[in-house]
């Protein structure tokens, strides 16, 4: 201020104006600098006709004139005015003052960003917005730019927008019943909270309690008619129907039966005139032999085939063959008493032709492995094996269905499992009894959760030391629930753990455990956190996937707890400083208080502790308070001279002289009077 008040007086005196713009150059021509760093700035001038040049700033701080030269420098060591200028002065030789001001902007990050601790749930509008992460960054553009300025951003918060069910496929579907395969109504849906569903059967029979999002009509309960879906959760529903109808009828089968049974009319007929006497009665005496082979040759050709090659089931044959004995009770009957013999061995050849069409080996189809886990979305290939030699081997699934004709191996081999209720089976058609069976893949199709997240219920803020809580801890899309184990820790301890093999869902499920709490004071500061564990057995990953939640820190609120309770009891020394600590722990901090019928020093009746030279004898009550409770202490200050303290010394003296005199004289000397067992009496030890 020195300079520009030299400038103004100069300028004063030589009644010359100062000119409002002259050749005067910034370098740089812009300056941004943060509130307490340095910069440095230079001033030049074009002009040939320069008598001195200088700087003014406007907090004070500037430089001298310079004669003769054409730049000057100005240099600050740390900016702490939010409003920064600096201006230019160039004296010309001609007396003018020509002067230029540079602006500075001046600037300071945020030291950070708030946010909500816990956002609320928000209503569909957009619902591709669901588990979108949000956040609010600072950011400084300034012109020049300036390099490496930090960005500053706030924590990212999750969205969770809800929104009513939407059908995986949304048209309505139409079904036809087929020969042997089961029929899957696939009624999956999108929707925040997770849909429920019920379902409405075409025939009163099937009325059964059915709350899955899939329903598998298997051939025990598969009718034809409409079949209707309804997935609905807290923000609406939605309805989709399934029609289910007769597919054309193959009537290759039952023309093979009818023409089995065609033939063995005819070979009956034709036996007829071959051995029954004109009697009545039946005789094997004519080709006993070509009766026997006949009806075994006949009983052999009905076999578990149809005419295209392709299997049948073997319960066929069988009711084929019980047709066969049940046609010939007739002639059985018409057999005479003395053709017993030849009538028991019909019988006997038909009971063998039985025994045989229905013995044979076991069912033997191996799956390897046996079971299968696997994460939604990931390849899965299974082998099937038979042990003995098979007409068709194949594998019946939703998804990538396979057969082969007598190899003895087929795969069922899936590049992304996505379907939550596949329950693939491999079946073989073999050559020997039995016919068909049928083995079932243990799959379990698994996905980790969305999100886990842990807050409070019905209440918010600190809790109350010796209160009762609700912790909730909220598990997003996860399955299959029956394997997994939401376990809650304290810090490192784990405190609890919540299983859910009650629940039998195979497609993901929203679901969600309660801890109850009681905290105390030593509990202030400690985290809560809920960890969701999918035990999936030996054939999943290990160690088990988990979802850890974010920890919730808890603020625990108690009442104020002096140090030491008990009221204090002082001696006072005059002039000696003394300190009477009040000091308390409690959530909020206590605030203190001081009260005497003495003066209390001053400035020092809201602190935790009085330290005064001054004190006098008195009580001092002292109360420590926050938002819970006020508690009292008190300090009771007594009077003790120098001299009472000198007279009290002496005696301490005296006695102990006495005591030594005693002892040195085993009892028999007069310093010994009052003393018992080598310690003075009451009354002389007073004394």
């Amino acid at each position: 201020m020195k300079l520009f008040l030299v400038l103004s007086v100069f300028i004063a005196f030589t009644g010359k104006p100062v000119s409002s713009s002259c050749e005067i150059e910034f370098s740089p021509p812009k300056v941004v600098v943060r509130f307490g760093d340095p910069f440095s700035l230079n001033c030049s001038s074009t002009s040939n006709q320069i008598d001195s040049m200088g700087w003014e700033a406007i907090y004070g701080t500037g430089t001298e004139l310079q004669d003769g030269v054409s730049s000057v420098a100005l240099k600050i060591d740390s900016v702490k005015d939010w409003k920064m200028e600096a201006q230019c002065f160039v004296n010309l030789e001609n007396g003018v003052q020509c002067s230029e001001t540079l602006n500075f902007t001046v600037y300071k990050m945020p030291d950070f960003i708030s946010q909500p601790s816990q956002m609320d749930h928000m209503v569909e509008g957009e619902k591709g917005y669901n588990g979108a992460q949000v956040w609010c960054e600072a950011n400084m553009l300034f012109s020049p730019p300036v390099q490496s300025l930090p960005k500053i951003q706030s924590k990212p918060q999750k969205l969770i927008v809800l929104y009513s069910p939407t059908f995986t496929k949304p048209e309505n579907e139409t079904f036809e019943l087929s020969a042997r395969n089961k029929i899957m109504l696939n009624c999956t849906a999108t929707g925040n909270p997770m849909p429920v569903y019920s379902w409405g059967f075409a025939h009163p029979i099937q009325q059964t309690k059915k709350n899955d999002s899939q329903l598998i009509l298997t051939p025990s309960i598969r009718l034809p008619g409409t079949y209707n879906c309804t997935a609905s959760n807290t923000q609406g529903s939605s309805t989709k129907y399934f029609t289910v109808i007769e597919a054309p009828r193959n009537r290759t089968t039952f023309a093979a039966l009818v023409g089995g049974f065609v033939f063995l009319g005819a070979v009956l007929f034709i036996g007829g005139l071959l051995f029954v006497k004109p009697d009545g009665t039946f005789s094997f005496s004519k080709l006993p032999t070509l009766v026997s082979e006949t009806h075994f040759s006949c009983l052999k050709s009905v076999s578990c085939t149809k005419a295209d090659s392709n299997p049948v089931p073997c319960r066929v044959a069988k009711l084929v063959q019980v047709g066969i004995f049940l046609s010939l009770s007739p002639l059985n009957r018409r057999l005479s008493a003395q053709d017993n013999m030849g009538n028991t061995c019909f019988i006997w050849s038909l009971t063998l032709c039985m025994i045989y069409s229905v013995s044979g080996e076991g069912c033997s189809l191996v799956l390897k492995p046996s079971r299968v886990v696997v994460g939604f979305g990931e390849p899965v290939s299974v082998s099937c094996e038979a042990t003995r030699p098979v007409r068709v081997l194949g594998w019946e699934s939703v998804i990538s269905a396979a057969h082969t004709q007598q190899d003895l191996s087929v795969q069922w081999k899936v590049d992304s499992l996505i379907d939550w209720i596949e329950e693939p089976i491999c079946y073989g058609v073999f050559f020997t009894a039995p016919r068909q069976c049928e083995e079932k893949l243990n799959l379990v199709l698994y996905k980790t959760p969305d999100s886990v997240s842990i807050r409070p219920v019905n209440h918010s803020g600190p809790m109350v030391e010796g209160k009762e809580y609700q912790l909730l801890c909220e598990v997003q899309n996860i399955a299959p629930v029956q394997y997994l184990t939401l376990r809650w820790y304290k810090g490192q301890t784990e405190v609890y753990n919540h299983s859910f093999t009650e629940l039998t869902s195979s497609s993901p499920v929203q679901v969600s455990s309660i801890l109850m709490v009681t905290p105390t004071k030593a509990e202030n500061g400690a985290q809560y956190r809920c960890v969701a564990e999918l035990e999936l057995g030996p054939e999943g990953p290990q160690p088990p996937p988990t979802v850890t939640s974010e920890p919730l820190n808890a603020s625990v609120y108690f009442p104020p707890t002096f140090l030491d309770p008990v009221p204090a009891v002082l001696d006072l020394t005059v002039g000696a400083e003394m300190t009477l600590n009040c000091t308390a722990t409690g959530n909020p901090t206590p605030v203190y208080s001081w009260q005497s019928s003495n003066p209390i020093p001053e400035g020092m009746g809201d602190e935790a502790a009085l330290t005064s030279s001054s004190l006098l004898p008195g009580t001092y009550t002292c109360t420590a308070s926050n938002t819970l409770e006020k508690k009292s202490k008190q300090f009771i200050v007594k009077a003790k001279t120098k001299a009472n303290k000198y007279v009290e010394s002496m005696c301490q003296d005296v006695i102990r002289d006495m005591r030594r005199c005693c002892e040195s004289q085993a009892g028999n000397s007069i310093c010994c009077s009052g003393f018992k067992d080598s310690k003075p009496t009451e009354n002389q030890s007073n004394t």
